[in-house]
């Protein structure tokens, strides 16, 4: 269901007042490289480095230890380069242990690790195949889990948290044609049908990051 696409021009002075309009009046967290682009060397920022939490560190171990395990066993990162994809049996463990849900509270099926943890996996994951961090970062870093987690309503959190811990892959679409990246000038739409069960989508992206995975 389509309607013609209406292209909206928006100003670079204009995307630039949106972009400043967000900005953050007050910092409850002062960034070290924002200081030192400003020609400031605050060292207190970043020493001495806060330790991590011992007790969410043991929490983390057995699954750290799963994922260790099974890219040293299974991944072979030159068969995703050779095939263009993620077997789908990987995907499948990935789900299975849990690897979708990192930084999903645990009362939402999630595993409820910290940050510092998910760098780790991350990282760790990296070292063998970087199409497979894509496929985990993009769906819970800028796909729906962190946004939902951030600003849904409990009722949402209830019901879509749960999904996309057990690995109901997200996808992220930002580029567009004639923007780029740039959030402030995006012209794709989604409007509500008038029954409300749909949306009528209006609109051109150029990548759409996991989109091409099977759901």
């Amino acid at each position: 269901m389509s309607e013609p696409i209406k292209t909206t021009q928006v100003s670079e002075l204009e995307a630039r007042a949106v972009a400043e309009a967000s900005r953050e009046t007050a910092w409850e967290a002062p960034s070290f490289v924002r200081e030192l682009f400003l020609g400031q060397l605050d060292l207190s920022l970043i020493h001495p480095y806060p330790e991590p939490d011992a007790s969410e560190l043991e929490r983390a171990r057995p699954f750290l230890e799963k994922l260790e395990r099974f890219l040293e066993d299974v991944v072979d990162g030159e068969e995703v380069e050779r095939t263009g994809k993620i077997p789908e049996t990987w995907v499948q463990q990935l789900r299975e242990m849990g690897a979708f849900g990192i930084k999903i509270p645990r009362e939402y099926g999630g595993l409820g690790l910290s940050q510092y943890s998910y760098g780790r996996a991350m990282g760790m994951v990296s070292t063998k195949c970087g199409s497979m961090v894509a496929l985990l970062s993009a769906h819970q870093s800028i796909g729906v889990p962190t946004p939902l987690k951030m600003f849904g309503t409990e009722e949402q959190k209830k019901r879509l948290l749960p999904r996309l811990a057990k690995g109901a892959i997200s996808a992220f679409a930002l580029t567009e044609v004639d923007v780029g990246s740039d959030p402030a000038r995006m012209s794709t739409t989604a409007t509500p049908t008038s029954d409300g069960t749909a949306y009528i989508l209006n609109g051109e992206k150029l990548w759409c990051t996991n989109g091409t995975v099977p759901r």
